[in-house]
């Protein structure tokens, strides 16, 4: 463990997030080989609703809420992803980044500004959040949000996700 509770509570999850994420991107993509499906043509566009965005909006978004977070929890101002991902593998490219930029994350630097005010957009206000609110009350669940959202969308694609495929990165399966 580390001297940070913030880091100790935080990296975990958004690095486990985002191992589930792969995951289920995975047999998302084997579940299309296995029935001769073009996964690259049907899933980065396919939504739940038509109103809503699609399978790789919804990665785009988990991975800048890694980048914001990672900000935050080190002060820095790290350079954006492009948001021009088209196939799994450019999704699963800017899902490893995502998880080397949280490799970059120290615990000594996080420890000093858990208490630090920093402006946060939530639901399209504006407040002001110590760095440990924001990572633990708006960037964890919209992360989170994010995550399960793609979840949903390849399970109603017919996607045979279950339960576990989601959870079980999180406890180290």
């Amino acid at each position: 463990m580390s001297e940070s509770p913030l880091y100790d509570f935080a990296i975990p999850i958004f690095t486990n997030g985002l191992n589930a994420l792969s995951h289920i991107l995975d047999q998302a993509k084997s579940f299309a080989e296995e029935h001769h499906l073009d996964a690259d043509g049907i899933y980065p566009e396919a939504r739940l609703v038509a109103d809503q965005l699609p399978l790789v909006f919804q990665i785009q978004n988990a991975t800048k809420t890694i980048r914001v977070n990672v900000d935050r929890l080190t002060g820095a101002d790290s350079k954006p992803f492009e948001d021009a991902e088209k196939t799994f593998e450019d999704l699963q490219a800017r899902i490893r980044a995502a998880a080397a930029l949280l490799e970059t994350v120290d615990a000594g630097t996080v420890n000093p500004r858990e208490g630090m005010i920093v402006d946060v957009l939530a639901g399209g206000k504006p407040i002001k959040l110590s760095v440990s609110q924001a990572v633990q009350l708006h960037g964890i669940p919209n992360f989170l949000f994010h995550i399960t959202t793609a979840y949903a969308i390849l399970r109603a694609k017919g996607v045979p996700l279950g339960k576990a495929d989601y959870i079980c990165s999180f406890v180290g399966l």
